[in-house]
């Protein structure tokens, strides 16, 4: 019988094994999770999102942003962590998830997190990379063209000849 058992140190290369395999899956491509890579399923409103030229400039500035933020990779251990823990108790307690929910709910908006969004760090982070994709995103000939534009000089407009009839300045008005 202590045959089928494994030796404490199968157990933990096993154990190591599952871990290296976990934390490769998380800290795959930017935005895509386990489940994500693996259903293989694409929204189609992100696609119809990317197909904008502004938006999509702007979606792959905030993918590489998050890609190098260093909470990257503890969200998604948090959201794996919580994933295993809640799954369980869903299906043991549904009711007790539902008023959980509403607590956390709650919760969120008495705090009102969204207000720490637009903060001048997220800002100072973002920006720059925002602006460096956007230049990027327009083809040279396209500058070149603006450049040309903007440094013309403008035209002096002419001045319609005026006739001996009419005048600027009204003669029937007197000038008191």
């Amino acid at each position: 019988m202590s045959e089928l058992l494994p030796t404490p140190a199968e157990r933990l290369t096993l154990s190591r094994d599952r871990l290296r395999l976990a934390l490769r899956d998380i800290a795959g491509p930017a935005g895509h999770t386990a489940d994500a890579r693996t259903s293989g399923a694409k929204l189609a409103w992100l696609d119809g999102l990317k197909s904008m030229p502004v938006a999509g400039i702007v979606l792959e500035a905030v993918r590489s942003w998050w890609a190098q933020h260093p909470w990257r990779v503890a969200t998604l251990l948090a959201g794996e962590t919580v994933k295993t823990v809640v799954q369980p108790l869903a299906q043991r307690h549904p009711i007790g998830l539902v008023v959980g929910a509403v607590l956390v709910g709650g919760v969120l908006a008495w705090a009102r997190p969204w207000r720490l969004v637009f903060t001048s760090s997220l800002l100072a982070g973002l920006l720059p990379q925002l602006l460096s994709k956007a230049v990027t995103q327009i083809p040279i000939k396209s500058w070149m063209t603006v450049l040309t534009e903007l440094l013309k000089q403008p035209q002096p407009t002419q001045e319609p000849a005026q006739t001996a009839g009419f005048s600027t300045a009204r003669a029937d008005i007197p000038t008191h």
